[in-house]
């Protein structure tokens, strides 16, 4: 299946140049927010896109949306231990230098605190989750306004995953506090998971993907300094890259446990090194779910399957077949990164082969950080009877390329997105 047609790619092109440039994420800018460097692992940050006011005469009837769920905990157990069980190898040897004794004790609370709830939404997660809701109301109140007896009716859905089912359960929640007559139904249901989480592609080329960004990384990065910072003998440490890797890792999760309060140790990373750490983190997750030459058409042809959903849903409602106000999705970033690219969203579908055009072109920390969004807010001019769509990609305007943005004509949205599954 071609993701993009023919017409949409030469549109694309036009926008080639301005996508790589606000997608362009620098060394200096990793430097003076080494937060950003987390990637996928960044913690939601809502910043407001310019005001657009709506065209006159038209009224919000309807919102579309998927979310990834928001802030977490390491999916896995290794993602702790095999850090900490090197520092604590040479702990016990008093081969530990001051700083990677510090660095022990914060690796250390971070294990802890992590013991079972390997991949589980924490305390940031749900409050990410609770602000986008609640923003989302206050911008378009007409969509979930009850006054005069008007039925205002949330259809939620959820993947299985319990960090998803939580998010959901935070957004509706917040929805729910703010007006109690809104009604709401919430599902986490193996019916919707092939369009809810397919990636079905994705699994196919994992290891193939693993072993390039392996190659990358051998390449590109030298433990030996950072080892020596914090090992008297870095002859002991038996994989140094790993362990150079793993600490990276880990840092990046504190923004998500933020209620911890622990600082993070990005300072045992020189500028250089943290950035390319970044940019050998960013080229697996671009082959892993964006639009790369190499291995992106089938992991982004694998979102079709949701955004049918989005359309038909909506053209539903917009068809008077439905009165749902709302169609709230919680998934993960292997769906909506993929989305985004097959709809050519701007700064998420630029589609290059070499992983030294990768950092120039799309960056996760923009694309898909914890509880990265995309909705589709729908406006009706009651006395034309014609719809405006505007589509928001973490609450900014996303600009694809068709014309009539911000507001794009719902008969026009509803074909280009078609010929993007169909």
């Amino acid at each position: 299946m071609r993701y993009l047609t023919l017409k949409t790619r030469l549109l694309a092109l036009l926008l080639l140049a301005a996508t790589c440039a606000a997608a362009q994420t620098t060394p200096a800018e990793i430097a003076a927010r080494p937060e950003l460097s987390a990637g996928i692992y960044h913690s939601y940050e809502y910043l407001p896109g310019p005001a657009v006011p709506v065209p006159a005469g038209y009224e919000p009837f309807y919102i579309s949306h998927y979310g990834r769920h928001g802030s977490r905990y390491h999916a896995s157990e290794k993602a702790y231990a095999e850090p900490l069980a090197v520092l604590r190898k040479a702990a016990e040897a008093g081969k530990l230098t001051p700083k990677g004794q510090e660095v022990l004790a914060k690796v250390e609370a971070l294990a802890e605190d992590a013991h079972l709830r390997y991949g589980d939404l924490s305390p940031r997660g749900a409050a990410e989750h609770r602000g986008i809701a609640e923003r989302m109301y206050a911008a378009w109140p007409g969509v979930f306004s009850t006054d005069g007896g008007r039925v205002c009716r949330v259809e939620s859905r959820s993947t299985l995953v319990p960090r998803c089912i939580l998010s959901m359960a935070a957004f509706n929640e917040r929805l729910k506090e703010l007006n109690p007559a809104i009604t709401t139904t919430r599902d986490a249901s193996e019916r919707y998971i092939d369009y809810m989480a397919r990636g079905n592609s994705m699994m196919l080329v994992r290891k193939a993907i693993a072993a390039v960004a392996d190659s990358l990384s051998r390449a590109r990065l030298n433990p030996d300094r950072l080892v020596r910072s914090l090992i008297t003998d870095p002859r002991s440490v038996g994989e140094p890259l790993k362990l150079m890797q793993g600490l990276y890792m880990l840092t990046a999760i504190i923004q998500d446990v933020s209620h911890l309060g622990i600082e993070p140790f990005y300072d045992i990373f020189t500028d250089e090194e943290l950035y390319t750490l970044w940019e050998c983190e960013n080229a697996l997750r671009y082959m892993q779910m964006g639009p790369s030459a190499r291995f992106g058409d089938p992991i982004v042809a694998d979102a079709g399957a949701l955004l049918r959903n989005i359309v038909e849903t909506a053209d539903a409602v917009v068809r008077g077949e439905s009165d749902l106000a709302a169609s709230l999705r919680f998934g993960h970033d292997t769906c909506i990164t993929p989305l985004l690219a097959l709809m050519g969203v701007e700064g998420a579908s630029a589609r290059v082969e070499s992983p030294d055009d990768i950092a120039a072109s799309w960056n996760a920390q923009t694309v898909t950080p914890m509880a990265t969004n995309i909705q589709f807010v729908f406006f009706r001019n009651p006395s034309t009877g014609d719809v405006r769509v505007r589509v928001l990609h973490n609450e900014r305007d996303a600009r694809l390329p068709i014309p009539g943005a911000p507001y794009y004509p719902w008969k026009e949205l509803k074909k280009y997105c078609e010929s993007l599954y169909d």
